[in-house]
């Protein structure tokens, strides 16, 4: 799937920390690159962040809720953990980063990469995926729960025991994902309607309903 890339600037400020950049520009933050940086206890509701570039950065113990991402990458940067409830992300990147119990409940993606992310027990509960491109990424456990998936693509991923409840996986292609232990609300509901596995993983699927299977 053909996603829009995020829209950098040509010259970005990259002389100051994140701290002073934020009590410069009144809690906006716009065509920024922070390198190497430590963000610890970072607790800010409705900023704006847009045009900036995040590589090698931890977040440590961060609430970030309610606030829009608008043409970011964030390239190699540690995000476990933190906050990210209710906030927006149109044109954004996520390359290599640790996504392990991040919090991006409530959200709106669009136009979105996940990109070689380690992602386990994140959680996406009653978000909105749109435009979404999913590769290569570790997500083990993610919660998925009441999501709207639209065109949203995973590619190699593992998704083993994530679940997936209450969320429709129409047009969903895992054929080169895995899927064991997925959780769904019933394997006869609707979810998994014109979701697209392979002839192994309808097996796999099949014995979660509890049938024996012959060779």
């Amino acid at each position: 799937m053909k996603l829009t890339q995020p829209r950098i600037a040509k010259k970005l400020h990259n002389e100051v920390d994140i701290y002073t950049a934020l009590a410069k520009n009144e809690e906006d933050l716009i065509e920024y690159e922070f390198k190497s940086q430590k963000i610890e206890s970072l607790s800010k509701n409705n900023l704006s962040i847009q045009s900036c570039i995040f590589t090698n950065c931890s977040f440590i113990e961060c609430k970030i809720n309610k606030s829009q991402f608008s043409d970011v990458i964030f390239h190699n940067c540690d995000l476990s953990n933190i906050n990210l409830n209710g906030c927006g992300f149109h044109r954004i990147e996520f390359i290599d980063c640790k996504l392990t119990g991040t919090n991006f409940s409530e959200c709106i993606f669009n136009h979105t990469l996940f990109q070689g992310c380690l992602g386990e027990y994140s959680n996406f509960t009653t978000s909105k995926l749109t435009n979404v491109n999913l590769t290569h990424c570790k997500l083990r456990g993610a919660s998925m729960e009441n999501c709207q998936l639209n065109h949203v693509a995973f590619g190699n991923c593992n998704l083993m025991e994530a679940e997936f409840y209450r969320t429709s996986l129409k047009g969903i292609d895992f054929s080169d994902s895995e899927i064991p232990g997925i959780h769904v609300t019933a394997l006869n509901s609707s979810e998994l309607r014109g979701a697209t596995v392979t002839s192994i993983q309808a097996l796999e699927l099949a014995r979660m309903l509890g049938i024996n299977i012959k060779d």
